[in-house]
Parts: structure tokens; sequence; C-alpha cells
């Protein structure tokens, strides 16, 4: 049976502080709890899996690459973290989905298409959900705020997910949600470990869609199911116009068509549950962005991407706009 997602996740926020209140609070705007390497930042035995192994050395060159690609965002975990909380306060907001949206729903769409996506998938209370290629957290946040699941997010920056554990601590969330560094191409969990594998503008980066795929199947339940939202090729694969948000270089982007989706998803032992085309419901949203001028009051995505955010967004409205690249959503069952 399908659910709605639950209201209130403002409730489980840190209210914001008058100066006159103590500081020794861990929900203090410039005193960010600080993350715990022990297994005990992981407070519920429900998130409890299995810790990745050290990163440093054996990743391929095409992923130390994608790493790199992102690992350049964030060069100082702490002056980010006091930046979005001097944004909250200019905002006078907490620290919530909503607030964070336009900071960490780092994907076309923002919060808007996680929303679509979740309503989709429809998790269920207490379900294990994988968010591969979790960035900032913001979507993995918002299935524990407002669908109850546990959610484990994966990610190859050390400091996208140090950043996103400390959100999920800022918003109350560390109970439901943890971090870890690790590669969606090899997970570091057992097989039918997960309900529901959720990604977002994430496999674009990855050349071999065909093992992935297989990879996500095999972490999921008999039965689970893979929501994703994804960039992809327009027929005949046209050269893209390039940086773009997830790649510098063509290189770096792997593009699949609508067809040869499908195809990968067969092949790794997906039903194909439905899969709708986005593109002219963002590519709006988009140009309405593009013309607005000025970001929006509070945290936004120019902290992690500085001034070559102006230029990767034009070159994806651009691709959009020209058809070199199509926005697909869907859900797929494992069988």
């Amino acid at each position: 049976m399908r659910r709605t997602p639950t209201s209130g996740a403002a409730s489980m926020a840190c209210p914001r502080r008058s100066q006159a209140r103590p500081s020794n609070s861990g929900c203090s705007p410039l005193a960010w709890p600080r993350a715990d390497p022990s297994p005990a930042t992981a407070p519920s035995t429900a998130l409890s899996s299995p810790e990745p192994t050290d990163m440093s050395t054996d990743l391929p060159t095409d992923t130390q690459a994608v790493r790199q690609h992102y690992e350049a965002h964030i060069t100082d975990v702490e002056a980010l973290l006091q930046a979005i909380d001097k944004a909250l306060d200019a905002q006078g907001a907490p620290a919530t989905a909503q607030s964070l949206a336009a900071l960490d729903q780092f994907h076309a769409g923002g919060l808007p298409m996680t929303e679509e996506l979740a309503r989709r998938a429809a998790p269920q209370p207490g379900d294990q959900v994988l968010d591969a290629g979790s960035g900032l957290g913001g979507p993995s946040r918002y299935l524990a705020a407002q669908w109850q699941a546990q959610v484990t997010g994966v990610d190859l920056s050390a400091a996208y997910v140090a950043v996103a554990q400390r959100l999920a601590d800022r918003t109350g969330l560390a109970s439901r949600v943890r971090y870890i560094e690790a590669s969606i191409t090899a997970l570091p969990f057992p097989d039918a470990h997960f309900d529901l594998v959720w990604t977002q503008h994430v496999v674009m980066n990855v050349a071999d869609r065909a093992a992935l795929y297989r990879e996500f199947r095999r972490v999921l339940k008999p039965g689970g199911r893979l929501a994703f939202f994804d960039p992809a090729a327009a027929d005949g694969q046209p050269e893209l116009h390039l940086p773009v948000p997830w790649a510098s270089t063509a290189g770096s982007s792997h593009l699949l068509t609508l067809v040869q989706t499908r195809e990968a998803l067969a092949g790794a032992g997906f039903a194909d549950l439905g899969i709708d085309d986005m593109t002219e419901t963002v590519g709006t949203m988009l140009a309405r962005q593009l013309t607005a001028g000025a970001p929006p009051a509070g945290p936004h995505l120019s902290m992690i991407l500085g001034p070559a955010m102006a230029v990767t967004v034009r070159n994806f409205a651009r691709n959009l706009q020209e058809g070199r690249v199509r926005l697909l959503m869907g859900v797929a069952e494992a069988r």
C-alpha cells in the first residue's frame, strides 16, 4: 500500500537560539556536533552494517578522477559548516530539509524531484535504504524525516561524507541516517541487505552501468526497489557542452539512452516498473532559476561550487534545451 510522507520535519531540527542562551548545546549555530569516528556514532542497531575498507588506494583510475572532481568542491569542512550556519541565521531558519534544500539537494529539480521520486518509490517506515552517491545527504535526510526510513548514505568523497553526517546531527536525524565513504561499484554490504536503493544524478559517472546495476541488485532484497533520477543520453548520443555539474571532461560522463538503460536494468535482474522523461518539467524549472539572477537566501550550492557553478549550470541548461541530455526518473524491482 502506498503511503504519504509525514509532516513535521522541522520539529526534529535543533531550534535556532538567541545569543543569550547557553552555548554548550550541540545545536549552537557556531558549535557543530563533532563527528565521532567510533562505531558508536550509529546509535541505532538498525543502521549497523559492515564498515568500508580504506579507500586511499586500489581505486580504479576513472573512480579516482570522479572522487577528485567532487573533492575539489570542499577544501575546508569546518569553514563550510560555519558558512551554512551563518546563512541559516541570516535567513532566520532552523536546519531542515526545506532550509537546506538549495544546498544539499545536489541534482536538477532539487527538493521537488526528490519528493516526486520518493512518492514513486514509496518506502515503508523502518525500511533499510541505501542512498548510493549520497553527496551532502539532502535526499537521505528527507527520506528519514518524512518517510521514517533507516538510511545509509555512501559517497566517494570523505569531505562530502563528513558534511553530510554533521548535517544529520544538526537536523536531529543521526539515529536514522549515517554516511560512509565507499564506492557504489563495490558496496561493503552483504547480499539482500536493503529494501530500497536510491540514486539521483550519480550513475552517469560510472562507465560500466551494467556492473553497477548488478551491484545494486546484489544488495537489494528480492522484491526490493531501485529508485533513480538520472541524466541520460539523447538518441544518437550527441556530444555535450562541457563542463557540466557532474563532469569537466567527456571521459568522466557516461550517459546511456533510455533503451540502453532499460537493457542494463533487465540484464541485472530488474523489472521495469516505469520510467518517465522529466526533461521538460525540470528544464522549465532550471530556466526560471537562471533568469532569477541571484541565488535565494540561505545555504546554496554556490557555497561549494563557487564561480564554476554559473558555467556548469548554463551548459547543463543548454544541453537540455538542445536535446543533448534527457532526464529520466524511474523505479525498478529486484526480481
